[in-house]
């Protein structure tokens, strides 16, 4: 090996001697980390440098990655019901039956214009919920005592981009209003003038917003809890119903009055409403004439609301329209919507579709845009959104102007009447996921 040849290899390797010492200019998961030797025998690189029995030294890069962070904790799951149990008109002597046992009387809820009372009770010390509940039961005036279960409005909903416009749009939603044959505003002065306010159980509104300008809303706030609700989902479903025309969001019947009772009350992130918030909610309505209740919210089988429920529509005429919920096709069915009595709501999209997350069963009556609809915020501005409760309104405000050209019909005859007006969509028939169909608007609002 010439001179020159010899020297260049010393000088490498005296080179390579003084790497090793080096720090590598990498973080490790411990700080500064020291380069490492490594003999790869798998390289194939076949490299003319590589040849002629010379030696090939080579410093591979020693990487220590930073461990991944733990996941975060899933969230608890939010509570089904309070501490405590309800029951409505139980009679003095079972009162103080229940007084003599150790039971406690948390609160005594009047509910004047349903003529009823709801006692909220704790249960004697060291007694889980369901023996009380079931103790109470017992009682000749305490069949219906039930937990005090949580309801809420599905908030989580999902966004979704809006349907395309179509050619000559004015606002927002004028896919959806086309959709379901919505009747323009000379034609529903015609035709079906609204006589009666409209009645929202939900939460808070921001009746100041942009969009609801011209609104008519009597807002009654009736939360269980100190913390007030949010104005996101109230503001949202009334915009829907009640946006000034010719703005983004025009809204069905923006010449509506509207009695929205918020029921809701904020427990930490935990927007909800309870038993007792729920029927005050009922009776506001019935105290001030409501014929037709939009109830976007979601719970539990509950026997005091069961009981309420059928009270109202059977014995004081009032239509209830509920959404189905957004838990998904696989959930049980969710409460109001699956009592007997209520008319139950699903969302489609704007081709008709049904909505992915929508629940199912034989209790759903009909379906209604609620894909990308562009509804107002909490404070300014809109935003499409998507879910059973936005599909609701829909059935609400077909409702109305029903009610409005025949006043007298009961509420089952309402049903049935909107279940005609229907385009069948899915299996033929009533089916469990579109229910009649996609409701008519234009069928219920026509000129003699």
């Amino acid at each position: 090996m010439p001179l020159s040849h010899r020297l260049c290899l010393l000088a490498l390797l005296a080179g390579a001697t003084i790497l090793t010492g080096l720090p590598d200019p990498r973080p490790g998961h411990h700080g500064w980390t020291p380069a490492a030797w490594a003999d790869d025998d798998d390289d194939d690189d076949d490299d003319d440098d590589d040849r002629g029995g010379g030696l090939r030294l080579r410093i591979p890069l020693q990487v220590q990655r930073r461990a991944a962070p733990a996941p975060a904790p899933a969230p608890a799951p939010l509570p089904e019901y309070a501490p405590e149990l309800v029951v409505t008109d139980l009679d003095e002597a079972d009162l103080q039956q229940l007084l003599g046992e150790g039971f406690g009387v948390i609160e005594t809820v009047p509910l004047d214009a349903l003529d009823s009372t709801l006692h909220r009770l704790s249960a004697p010390s060291g007694q889980n919920l369901e023996a009380a509940r079931d103790r109470v039961r017992q009682l000749p005036s305490g069949a219906a005592a039930d937990l005090n279960h949580y309801y809420r409005t599905d908030q989580a909903v999902s966004t979704a981009a809006a349907p395309a416009a179509p050619e000559n749009c004015t606002h927002g939603n004028c896919a959806s209003h086309r959709l379901v044959g919505w009747p323009e505003a000379e034609e529903r002065r015609r035709s079906c003038p609204l006589s009666q306010p409209i009645g929202i159980i939900d939460t808070g509104v921001n009746t100041e917003h942009e969009f609801l300008s011209d609104a008519q809303i009597e807002l009654v706030r009736l939360g269980t809890e100190p913390e007030p609700s949010g104005k996101i989902h109230g503001t949202a479903i009334v915009s829907l119903l009640a946006g000034t025309p010719g703005s983004r969001v025009s809204g069905l019947l923006p010449e509506a009055e509207l009695v929205v009772a918020d029921i809701f009350s904020l427990a930490g992130q935990d927007e909800r409403a309870d038993i007792s918030a729920l029927l005050r909610g009922l009776d506001a309505m019935e105290e001030r004439g409501v014929r037709v209740v939009n109830l976007a919210l979601t719970g539990p089988a509950n026997t005091v609301l069961e009981s309420t429920v059928a009270r109202l529509v059977a014995e004081r005429g009032m239509v209830l329209v509920a959404a189905v919920g957004n838990d998904g096709p696989a959930a049980p069915a969710a409460y109001p919507a699956a009592y007997d009595g209520v008319i139950a709501v699903t969302a489609v999209d704007g081709r008709g579709r049904i909505y992915r997350g929508a629940q199912r069963g034989g209790h759903v009556d009909l379906a209604a845009p609620g894909v990308g609809l562009l509804l107002a915020t909490s404070i300014s501005g809109a935003r499409p959104k998507t879910g059973t409760s936005f599909a609701t309104p829909y059935v609400t405000a077909g409702a109305a102007m029903l009610l409005a050209r025949e006043p007298e019909l009961a509420p089952e005859a309402v049903a049935r009447r909107l279940a005609q007006a229907t385009r069948d969509l899915g299996a033929e028939g009533h089916d469990e996921v579109y229910g009649h169909g996609l409701i008519l608007a234009d069928r219920l609002c026509r000129g003699s």
